[in-house]
């Protein structure tokens, strides 16, 4: 599992938790945004982090 594939996989977890906790008034729904940005942030920084 390379960094890209693991972004993606925190992006759909956080997805998933997302929708849960939205629909069963959860706490995880918290998590879930939490994971989204995360995995957004690897893979920005992964991108713009090519010899600075």
């Amino acid at each position: 599992m390379n960094v890209g594939t693991f972004a993606l996989a925190l992006q759909l977890i956080g997805l998933v938790l997302l929708v849960y906790g939205w629909l069963a008034f959860n706490p995880a729904g918290f998590v879930g945004l939490v994971l989204v940005i995360l995995g957004a942030v690897i893979r920005w920084t992964r991108r713009t982090g090519n010899g600075g």
